[in-house]
């Protein structure tokens, strides 16, 4: 596992969410009150784009088809068991990182 940077803090108010990239992967990175939540920027429903989704408190919803995602645990709500791959970040010097 790797730490990588995907994104300044400050570019990310709470509230917001956007796809960064790292290599060819594409993540969904989330601002939850001030602390960060990354996930794979896939939909388990048809791959929407869940980093282009509207987040409300700790759930984004997909754009797409509007499957609601926790990014805090990638779990699809209403679907138990069924979950999106979390990635872990770190915030540190005011850059965020993501654990790859």
């Amino acid at each position: 596992m790797a730490l990588v940077k995907v994104a300044e803090a400050a570019e990310l108010s709470p509230g917001q969410c956007r796809v960064v990239s790292v290599g060819s992967r594409e993540l969904a990175l989330f601002n939850v009150g001030g602390e960060f939540y990354c996930l794979n920027n896939e939909c388990p429903h048809q791959d929407g784009p869940l980093g282009e989704g509207d987040l409300e408190e700790d759930v984004v919803i997909c754009p797409w088809h509007a499957w609601q995602v926790n990014v805090r645990t990638g779990e699809v709500l209403y679907m138990p068991g069924l979950c999106v791959r979390t990635h872990p970040c770190l915030v540190e010097d005011g850059a965020v990182f993501v654990e790859i």
